[in-house]
C-alpha cells in the first residue's frame, strides 16, 4: 500500500522523507501541529483545526504563506495518493531551517510544512469505557498553544500506559483539573450539568471540545465552563474526554475510584452519537 508524505512542497515516499538536521522543529520543538480525522470524504472539524493551526502560528510569530484552501488541496491529494478511506491527517509547520541558535530574532527563513496520512480501519468503535490516572501538571505555562513541545505530555501518557490506563489527567497546584495529556476533560455533576475547564490559558482550546459544547447546548444539556477539583472529578456521575482522535471517550475509572459504578454513562454515549451524526448529515 502507498506510504506517501508531503514535505516542503514535495510528495515523497516514506523512505525518502527527510527533515533537515537544522530544522528548528527538531532542535527546539519550534513548530505547531494539528491532527484531523477523516472518514470517506468527511473531515471532522476541518475548519476549526485549520483556524487553530493559524492561531498557533501567529502566537509563535511563524510567518506561513499558504492559505486554508491551499492546505485542503494538498491534504486531499495526499489522501488520494495514499488510497486512504479512513484515517487521520497530521499537519506540522516548523519555523524552518537555520543554524542552531535559541533566538529566532531577525531570522528570515521559510517555514517547513509536513503532512502525514495515517490509515485506520474504523473510527466508530464500540465503547466499554477506559481508565485514567491523575498527576501533577508540570507543563510549561502556555498549553493553549498547540506546539510540538510535548515531552511532559509524552511522559504522562507513558505513565498512564504503564498503569494500564488510557489517559493521564493533569491536576494544577491548587487541586483543579486542567486537561488530559492529549485531551480535554469533562464531568457530569449531580445536577446533570456538564462541566469543562474554562479557557483560562491553562488548557488547549480543543476543537472537539468546542463542537461537543455546541451539540450539548442544542440538545438542552447545560454546559458550564469553569474550574473543577480532583474531588469533583472522582464524585462525578459521568466523566469523559474529548480529542480529535478519540472524539468522546467515556472514563469509568480514575486512579482507584470507579465512575458511575464502572459503567459507561448515557450522556457520554448520546453526545458521541450526536457528534458523528452531525458530520454524516452535514
Amino acid at each position: 500500500m502507498p506510504n506517501i508524505t508531503y514535505i516542503d512542497g514535495k510528495y515523497l515516499n516514506y523512505e525518502d522523507s527527510k527533515i533537515h538536521i537544522n530544522d528548528r522543529g527538531y532542535h527546539f520543538g519550534d513548530a505547531v501541529y494539528e491532527v484531523i480525522v477523516f472518514n470517506k470524504n468527511i473531515f471532522y472539524d476541518f475548519d476549526g483545526h485549520i483556524q487553530r493551526l493559524f492561531k498557533s502560528l501567529t502566537s509563535l510569530e511563524i510567518k506561513f504563506s499558504l492559505s486554508s484552501s491551499s492546505l485542503k488541496i494538498i491534504i486531499n491529494n495526499l489522501i488520494r495518493l495514499n488510497k486512504a478511506n479512513i484515517g487521520s491527517v497530521y499537519i506540522q509547520v516548523s519555523r524552518g531551517v537555520a543554524e542552531r541558535n535559541h533566538s529566532f530574532h531577525g531570522l528570515n527563513i521559510k517555514p517547513i510544512l509536513t503532512i502525514i496520512v495515517t490509515k485506520k480501519s474504523n473510527i466508530e468503535n464500540n465503547l466499554n469505557g477506559v481508565k485514567a490516572i491523575t498527576l501533577n501538571d508540570n507543563r510549561w505555562s502556555r498549553p493553549d498553544i498547540k506546539t510540538t513541545q510535548l515531552l511532559p505530555n509524552v511522559l504522562a501518557k507513558t505513565l498512564a500506559n504503564k498503569n494500564n490506563a488510557y489517559e493521564s489527567i493533569f491536576i494544577d497546584d491548587e487541586g483543579f483539573v486542567t486537561e488530559g495529556s492529549s485531551s480535554n476533560i469533562w464531568v457530569l455533576n449531580k445536577e446533570n450539568q456538564l462541566i469543562t475547564r474554562n479557557l483560562d490559558g491553562k488548557i488547549l482550546s480543543g476543537i472537539t471540545r468546542n463542537s461537543i459544547s455546541l451539540f450539548a447546548k442544542k440538545n438542552n444539556i447545560a454546559v458550564i465552563e469553569k474550574k473543577f477539583t480532583q474531588i469533583e472529578l472522582y464524585n462525578a456521575k459521568e466523566v469523559f474526554l474529548t480529542s480529535a482522535s478519540s472524539f468522546i471517550m467515556p472514563i469509568v475509572q480514575i486512579d482507584d475510584q470507579n465512575i458511575n459504578q464502572g459503567l459507561v454513562g448515557n450522556i457520554s454515549l448520546e453526545l458521541r452519537k450526536l457528534y458523528f451524526n452531525n458530520f454524516k448529515h452535514s
